[in-house]
């Protein structure tokens, strides 16, 4: 069905905004990824002060070293008890037992500092604590959920939706004064005080077309690749665009009429967005909620994916021609047998089922998708998606 998708990014190249050389020079860069405010109505914070070192425990064993606060650095090793061991780094004191006597104090440390707070709409790190579950059922290639899926091979690189990157990207260098998307907690929505809708592993997989064989047999992961992801909350609202109250504001329930654009970067919230970089196995895990549609688009989730230290370049959609750190590409979906329960069930996904669009945007089946679905699963109050894709990192 003909639908008014996301227009174009715009050509106008901004100058590039190297806050990682900012960063860098000021010594901040490594604090990145250290966890932040878990105020849902804030940005994350930065990495708080190290908590003091634990004092010794006395006659006894260790005392250990200092705890960490939210967005604390680990505490300072804790000095060695009298007649005992050194601490160790990282949690409260414990008691030394002196022999033949009552156990002597063992040192607490202080509490580290905790992040600082932010703006609307994102909740902070969770410190890189989702695992995977195992990826011997998610297929590599296409993956809808149709009679006969056409099977690619795994040394082509997965397709771009014929969306592409679509006007709603936001890279981390892009301002200045914004707050850092490295973060693996991206949940938080458009309206406070609406229903964040349920919560979402997402774990998404990069293999490497130049290492892996035709066949699926063998698949070499990319590890160290910065993921991007970026998706509307249950509501249907992206965050970053459009102005809260004012003619651009972004209207969901309507069909989308190209407002707010792509040169509409106007408000503050970074919900449901955000960077993880691939681990060994090639995997970068995000916690957010099960996206919500607006009129005009399938329920879809973005993905564009650089090496380590790209650069900025504006409003532009990124390629190798425009930024040589880039390499790939593309939105998902998910089927329609899975999402249209939890849309059906669940609030606030529940009450825009009466909308006329609603039937349309659960059937993942516009012209020139990518074809990509994602293997989710239901546990408990958590949906669990998974999706590989196939990448050339050179």
């Amino acid at each position: 069905m003909s639908r008014n998708r996301e227009s174009k990014v715009g050509t106008t190249t901004a100058k590039a905004v190297s806050r990682r050389q900012l960063l860098e020079g000021l010594g901040a860069l490594a604090a990145v990824t250290a966890c932040g405010s878990n105020t849902e109505t804030g940005t994350p914070g930065g990495a708080g002060s190290p908590g003091a070192a634990g004092t010794p425990g006395v006659a006894g064993q260790p005392g250990v070293g200092g705890a960490t606060a939210s967005g604390g650095a680990p505490g300072i090793a804790g000095q060695p008890g009298v007649a005992g061991q050194p601490g160790v780094a990282g949690q409260p004191g414990v008691a030394g037992s002196a022999a033949g006597g009552a156990p002597g104090a063992g040192g607490a440390g202080t509490a580290g500092n905790a992040g600082s707070a932010g703006g609307a709409g994102g909740m902070g790190s969770t410190g890189g604590t989702l695992t995977s579950p195992p990826w011997t059922s998610v297929p590599v290639q296409d993956s809808t959920n149709s009679t006969a899926p056409k099977a690619l091979a795994c040394n082509v690189v997965t397709k771009t939706d014929g969306a592409g990157q679509g006007p709603f990207f936001i890279h981390e260098l892009e301002k200045m004064d914004d707050i850092s998307l490295y973060r693996q907690d991206i949940r938080g929505q458009y309206n406070p005080s609406a229903e964040k809708g349920v919560d979402m592993e997402l774990h998404v997989r990069l293999v490497d077309k130049t290492k892996s064989d035709a066949a699926c047999m063998m698949l070499v992961p990319v590890p160290d690749i910065e993921v991007y992801i970026w998706h509307t909350d249950a509501q249907g609202y992206y965050s970053g665009f459009g102005m809260h109250g004012g003619a651009d504001e972004q209207k969901p329930d309507a069909a989308y009429n190209g407002t707010p654009g792509s040169n509409n970067l106007e408000n503050t919230d970074r919900f449901c967005r955000g960077i993880q970089v691939t681990n060994a196995d090639g995997v970068a895990s995000f916690l957010s909620y099960f996206p919500g549609w607006y009129n005009g688009r399938d329920l879809h989730i973005h993905i564009v994916c650089f090496k380590k230290g790209s650069a900025s370049k504006g409003r532009v959609n990124y390629s190798k021609s425009n930024e040589k750190a880039w390499i790939f590409t593309t939105q998902f979906y998910f089927d329609p047998s899975f999402s249209k329960p939890i849309h059906e069930s669940v609030e606030p996904y529940k009450r825009r089922t009466t909308l006329a669009a609603y039937a349309d945007a659960m059937k993942a089946d516009e012209t020139g998708n990518s074809g990509r679905h994602c293997t989710a699963t239901k546990m408990g109050d958590k949906v669990i998606a998974q999706i590989q894709m196939v990448v050339d990192p050179t």
